[in-house]
């Protein structure tokens, strides 16, 4: 019997202070004309791999804008063009597809051309790039699933364009793309099968010690 006090002391050791761990999930589009519509899977958390602590959702937005201004003056003309390319999201799962669906739209993607002088005639600026992300720190009840599963995000894209300055005789077309993406982060702590608490250790060093002892003082036959 004095034998497994070594080994449970040593099991308790190894289960104690266990770090939390996180798992990584992620999806990614390339942009497309817009009205963009994307999809992409991400997977559930699945309660037999441990205790959930957090889950942060991060979706990501990227956009293409290309101008094309048509100066039908006679004299060149000072404008500004700008866009703006709305993303919105929503989800087939309850929980956060209605938090999505309160973020009108989850990212707006602004892009501006700056001053120009405009030619007579035709000129074209862009693409000109543009980014935005939105971090979410999400209830982790949310994800939870015996066994594990997946659910879907939805992208939909639409644009608007306004024109600036000296717009008489002046006119401009607006073409873009956008592309979505998310990651998501889980932090959890895994199960194991036992962990001794810091004074459970305590207690079980004390009696190792003591049945050490004890051995060292029995006579021998």
């Amino acid at each position: 019997m004095n034998r497994i006090f070594p080994a449970l002391l040593l099991a308790g050791l190894l289960a104690s202070g266990l770090p939390a761990e996180a798992a990584s999930l992620s999806f990614s589009n390339a942009p497309q004309a817009n009205p963009m519509n994307q999809s992409g899977t991400l997977d559930l958390f699945d309660t037999s791999i441990g205790t959930l602590q957090s889950a942060r959702l991060t979706i990501f937005g990227v956009g293409y804008s290309t101008f094309a201004f048509n100066n039908t003056s006679a004299s060149p003309r000072n404008v500004t063009g700008a866009s703006e390319i709305s993303i919105y999201t929503s989800s087939s799962l309850g929980g956060l597809a209605d938090i999505l669906n309160n973020l009108s739209p989850t990212l707006a993607l602004t892009t501006s051309t700056g001053p120009l002088t405009l030619d007579t005639g035709f000129t074209s600026v862009g693409p000109i790039a543009s980014s935005k992300s939105l971090e979410l720190d999400l209830d982790p009840s949310i994800f939870l699933s015996a066994g594990g599963g997946s659910f879907t995000v939805w992208c939909e894209g639409t644009d608007s364009k306004s024109l600036q300055g000296q717009t008489a005789g002046v006119n401009m077309t607006l073409s873009t793309t956008a592309g979505c993406s998310a990651t998501l982060v889980y932090d959890y702590l895994p199960n194991v099968a036992k962990v001794y608490e810091p004074a459970s250790l305590a207690l079980l060093g004390v009696g190792l010690m003591g049945v050490l002892a004890n051995r060292r003082r029995k006579p021998q036959a």
